[in-house]
């Protein structure tokens, strides 16, 4: 088995109180190999600025032997 996490929020997505760096220390912690940050999608009413996410590309892809993922919680909607 290989230990992962594909949907963690951090701090940009307002109900969450983890920033990245709590994620790896709880990573290595816990024996997560790897995990994704997730955080609201823009049509999210707490939705981080888009900023954020352009700004996700100068994120490490691997901390201290955890790897993270860049992601989005998608908004999936009927139209």
């Amino acid at each position: 088995m290989y230990p992962v996490d594909l949907h963690m929020h951090t701090v940009a997505s307002t109900h969450a109180y983890s920033t990245l760096h709590d994620y790896v220390v709880h990573a290595k912690t816990n024996g997560i190999k790897l995990f994704a940050i997730t955080d609201h999608g823009p049509d999210m009413a707490d939705a981080p600025h888009a900023w954020h996410f352009i700004n996700m590309r100068i994120w490490p892809r691997r901390v201290e032997g955890v790897g993270i993922l860049r992601g989005i919680e998608a908004n999936i909607k009927n139209t």
